[in-house]
């Protein structure tokens, strides 16, 4: 059987990763779960610009909880997600807004990027994930959703736990 990293890289995985799945890697580092899926797994990580002002806006807070070393795990994590400019999903932003005011409009960004590329976006937030089930416009995926997935289970498999664990239908 071949190793799951050959497996991925042959597909070109790719996920649009959420401001908070990114602030747990760089606030655990090692111990984060998502921090071992990425180790793991070759990734085509993206997120929208907004993240960037999102980093900003909570780096202190940040630098409080991380416990050692910030700057360097900032710098490492940011190293391996590509930012995608808006003007790449601009048009879509109108279309995603609709859909997160139902919920929270700040992952207006995420869900446009997810829209404009037709990929999942790996994210903690249940709101997200919830709404994803409500409306099927976009994948939404936990951690522990992420890493099924790329261990070989069927996407179908995967949201089906999801929604089980989420309690829905």
């Amino acid at each position: 059987m071949e190793e799951p990293r050959e497996r991925v890289q042959e597909e070109g995985f790719a996920l649009i990763i959420d401001s908070n799945v990114l602030f747990t890697i760089i606030i655990a580092g090692k111990r984060s779960r998502a921090y071992r899926v990425i180790e793991k797994y070759e990734l085509d990580l993206f997120m929208p610009e907004e993240a960037l002002i999102e980093f900003h806006k909570h780096v202190e807070k940040l630098k409080r909880y991380s416990l050692s070393d910030f700057e360097v795990k900032a710098m490492l994590a940011f190293m391996l997600i590509h930012i995608v400019p808006r003007e790449l999903y601009s048009d879509k932003i109108r279309e995603a807004y609709i859909i997160a005011r139902n919920f929270d409009p700040k992952d207006t960004p995420f869900i446009a990027l997810a829209l404009k590329l037709g990929i999942p976006i790996w994210t903690e937030d249940k709101a997200i994930i919830k709404y994803r089930f409500r409306t099927q416009r976009y994948i939404a995926l936990d951690t522990i959703a992420v890493e099924k997935l790329l261990s070989g289970k069927s996407l179908e498999s995967v949201l089906r736990e999801l929604a089980s664990r989420m309690e829905l239908k």
